[in-house]
């Protein structure tokens, strides 16, 4: 009886209130936690835009010293050096190596192989007339004719013909591979045209390992010299 004595009409309208009041300042102090963070990512983002543009400019170099700390050489280091020519001779020599060798060892042929098409881009001819001379059904096929023989390459001459094409002489000796008789001895000739894609964002961990400078050759042919 005593509580429902005290439940007035007025009572209960500042009840009503006071719960109303407490919802709407529980809700602004929501919104304002919301503002206040809204605010603060607004302001990483800016913050994170600044530092980016400022790392934009910021242009790292390569500053190679002597033994007696002599600075004689300096660089920079996002961009690409030009493929010094040594590089480049002595790429076009391991891929004839590669590509005309035949040994017993099928693991060391396979890898041989593998290492050869790290200097082959898919569109590019030298791709396409690998793939016949390496095919299965080509005579000239490596572990076919290790069932029966070897071949030995000896580079004897590399030279630059132009910007891009390359001429490389090599003897190549066939050896019976049972007893490791000469079979036959001749000397070859080849033409290579090769190009440099530099490595980038793009460029795989595996293609960076295999072919770290982009060294590509785009088309060859080779024959017997008499």
């Amino acid at each position: 009886m005593t509580k429902k004595a005290t439940e007035t009409p007025y009572l209960n309208a500042k009840k009503e209130y006071n719960e109303r009041e407490g919802s709407l300042n529980a809700s602004h102090q929501l919104n304002k936690i919301i503002n206040i963070l809204c605010l603060l990512i607004a302001l990483s983002a800016v913050g994170g835009l600044v530092y980016y543009r400022y790392l934009l400019q910021l242009v790292p170099f390569v500053v190679e010293v002597d033994k007696l700390g002599q600075t004689y050489a300096v660089a920079r280091a996002d961009r690409a050096a030009p493929a010094d020519p040594r590089v480049i001779h002595a790429t076009v020599a391991r891929f004839i190596t590669l590509a005309r060798m035949v040994t017993p060892d099928a693991t060391l042929q396979r890898k041989g192989i593998f290492d050869l098409y790290a200097s082959l881009a898919s569109s590019d001819p030298a791709t396409f007339k690998m793939n016949e001379f390496l095919g299965a059904k080509s005579e000239e096929n490596p572990f076919k004719r290790a069932a029966k023989e070897t071949v030995e390459i000896q580079i004897t001459s590399v030279l630059p013909q132009s910007n891009e094409t390359w001429q490389v002489d090599w003897m190549e000796t066939v050896r019976d591979r049972g007893d490791g008789s000469q079979l036959a001895r001749y000397p070859m000739r080849a033409l290579l045209n090769v190009y440099v894609v530099p490595p980038n964002h793009k460029t795989s961990e595996e293609q960076l390992r295999k072919n770290p400078l982009g060294i590509f050759i785009r088309d060859f042919s080779w024959s017997k010299q008499l």
